[in-house]
């Protein structure tokens, strides 16, 4: 059995990586990680394991989102995306442009709905299969497909030609 430490070590890299992707914003993303963390240890006891514990996490970790943004859109608080950094001076201009496209992406992906937004990025960052999915979002399969679908459909519209090509099926 794992301690504490080591539990946290093992899945904060993808839970963080998977916050920010949600949100855009670094503070807010650490924020929520620490709480999926608490949350996750009050109902460990009443866990039982149906798959992937990081699959868990996730789902822990998008409620809290979810919430987080309906609390904010009823206190007429802005959603918004920060200014994320462009690349670093001494990169190629080949990793300038790419690190430009998939700045793009970010920020269109920030622009979709919450639903289609962490469909996308199970699927497409961490690699997770539909029936994860619906399992992460508690929403059947074919939603989990529509969502993805229609996010994808999306994104190419809000995309630039050049940056568009970085959205695959």
């Amino acid at each position: 059995m794992e301690n504490l430490a080591e539990f946290i070590a093992r899945h904060q890299d993808s839970l963080f990586a998977f916050l920010f992707r949600m949100c855009g914003d670094r503070d807010l993303a650490e924020e929520l990680m620490q709480e999926t963390f608490v949350r996750a240890l009050r109902a460990g006891a009443r866990y039982r394991p149906e798959g992937p514990v990081r699959n868990w996490l996730f789902r822990i970790a998008a409620n809290l989102v979810r919430d987080r943004w309906r609390r904010r859109a009823r206190q007429g608080e802005a959603v918004g995306l920060e200014d994320l950094p462009l690349v670093a001076p001494e990169v190629t201009e080949e990793r300038a442009l790419a690190g430009i496209a998939a700045r793009e992406v970010r920020r269109a992906l920030l622009s979709l709905p919450l639903e289609q937004r962490s469909a996308l990025i199970l699927r497409y960052y961490h690699d997770l299969r539909y029936e994860e999915i619906a399992e992460v979002l508690a929403c059947p399969i074919g939603t989990v497909r529509s969502r993805i679908h229609n996010g994808l459909e999306r994104l190419r519209r809000l995309l630039a030609p050049e940056a568009a090509e970085v959205v695959k099926r």
